[in-house]
């Protein structure tokens, strides 16, 4: 009789354990399509009398697949944010020998200077290279609005990250402080332990994270360069954004728990992620756009300017076709004028649009009688549109800072900063496609790893409703063993 009576116990165990099995991996078919989580396992037991129990529940993970995960999602997410900004800056160059570039505008100009020279007395040739010179400075103009726009962009988009980590962070707190102190509930603990990975990769996104773990299933989390982040509590990230960047400005630095981590001067800068990213796009990127631009307008005003035509000059030069904020004085040669692109304009005295007169690109003398070229007034006159023409097949010193040749022409510095904007987009475009698969290859190797398999769990699905079904049958067998003894009993 206790022979029996043992073997409907151990039968009747394994009916829970079967149980109890058939719920973690129904579980993980009905998350199998979700990439946070890890495929969970019921560990079995016995206990004194052969019995089978079910143990904890664990997860079956690989940290260092799980680390490759996270630091190439750092990676990624950096280089979109500058294929992004390089994509957008790119809309501002086009094709530097088709309608629309800035060189490709020069170009024009100088083409319409010289239909003005062959024929110095035709007021529509006037006209029409003013016209020319206007569409010049509105495409400056707009490309330095592009630049700005996307300056600023970054700005608020630092912001963002940095609003977006803290709140992760504190998710991160919360988690935590349940794993800490959810004592013996493996199951639970399994499933938080998920969630606290899915917000770590979710935080990685905005800056590189490093995991250490701690007693009672705890972490610790530190920057990429070793900026304390969480340990048992979130420490903050703050950043002031400038609600408008001005060209030449920097912008604010992020810093955690007081510590600097971007910007000049950071002792332990963060490396990777979208925050260095949006930092570099708004420091160095644009700025040394902007500062290709401004010297190109620069060079324009410089080409253009009128000089005092005395016997003996004594007045300095002064702005002639183009202008700006500062006009009538010349911005000084070879030093970047930040924010010039944005200001250049056409001088009204030149524009008919404006009641000016076109004719003062031939004679000169927008400034006063001392800057007229054309003394004797002769239609004829070649001379100061000759001068202007070669000036722009001449070389210009450019300031070394806006990182192109410092001694070329003025078209093909234009041309040289297209190239550098087009050089940059492709580097990045080539970067993103890489960092895209080196992270499709660590999530597959990570799923492959932690993740469902559903054939395999149907099979293992199969398996234990045999396992059930046996049990059961033990369990039929025995009872009716037991109904008979009775009956003999009786």
């Amino acid at each position: 009789m206790s022979g029996l009576s043992t073997a409907l116990t151990q039968a009747l165990s394994g009916l829970v354990v079967s149980q109890s099995q058939t719920a973690v991996v129904s579980r993980n078919i009905t998350r199998a399509s979700d990439e946070d989580y890890t495929r969970k396992i019921l560990g079995l037991t016995t206990d004194f009398a052969g019995n089978a129990r079910a143990a904890n529940i664990s997860r079956v993970v690989e940290q260092r697949l799980t680390d490759a995960v996270s630091s190439s999602k750092t990676t990624m997410s950096g280089q979109q944010v500058m294929s992004d900004a390089l994509q957008t800056l790119a809309t501002t160059i086009g094709d530097v020998e088709a309608d629309g570039s800035i060189a490709w505008g020069i170009g024009q100009l100088q083409v319409a200077l010289t239909d003005y020279e062959n024929t110095p007395g035709s007021t529509t040739m006037a006209n029409n290279a003013v016209a020319v010179a206007g569409r010049l400075a509105q495409s400056l103009n707009d490309a330095s609005a592009i630049v700005s726009d996307l300056r600023q962009e970054a700005d608020s988009g630092i912001a963002a990250s940095v609003s977006n980590s803290n709140r992760i962070l504190a998710e991160i707190e919360e988690i935590n402080t349940q794993i800490t102190g959810a004592g013996s509930d493996s199951g639970t603990i399994a499933e938080l332990l998920d969630k606290r990975d899915a917000a770590i990769k979710r935080l990685s996104e905005e800056m590189g994270v490093r995991m250490v773990q701690r007693p009672n299933n705890g972490i610790a989390i530190y920057t990429d360069s070793g900026v304390t982040l969480f340990d048992v509590k979130a420490r903050p990230i703050t950043f002031s954004a400038t609600p408008s960047l001005t060209p030449g400005s920097p912008g604010n630095a992020v810093y955690i728990d007081g510590v600097q981590v971007t910007g000049a001067g950071a002792p332990m800068p963060l490396r990777q992620g979208r925050i260095v990213a949006q930092t570099e796009v708004r420091d160095t990127l644009t700025t040394s756009y902007q500062s290709q631009l401004d010297e190109v307008a620069r060079g324009l005003i410089e080409q253009f300017a009128e000089k005092d035509q005395s016997a003996v000059p004594s007045l300095p030069d002064a702005t002639g076709l183009f202008s700006y904020t500062g006009s009538p004085a010349v911005p000084t040669g070879g030093t970047v004028y930040p924010g010039l692109a944005s200001q250049i304009r056409i001088n009204a005295a030149f524009d008919p649009t404006q009641g000016g007169n076109a004719t003062l690109l031939r004679d000169g003398g927008s400034n006063g009688a001392a800057y007229v070229y054309n003394t004797d007034g002769v239609s004829g006159f070649q001379d100061r549109l000759t001068a202007l023409v070669s000036g722009l097949d001449s070389n210009s010193s450019f300031d070394a800072a806006a990182g192109l040749d410092p001694n070329v022409t003025l078209k093909t510095f234009a041309s040289l900063s297209a190239g550098w904007v087009e050089q940059k987009r492709s580097e990045a475009d080539r970067k993103l496609e890489t960092v895209e698969a080196s992270y499709q290859r660590a999530t597959d190797a990570l799923a492959k790893k932690s993740g469902v398999n559903i054939d395999e769990e149907m099979a293992t699905l199969l398996n234990l409703e045999k396992s059930y079904q046996a049990s059961a049958k033990i369990m039929a067998t025995v009872d009716s063993m037991m109904a008979t003894l009775m009956g003999i009993v009786r």
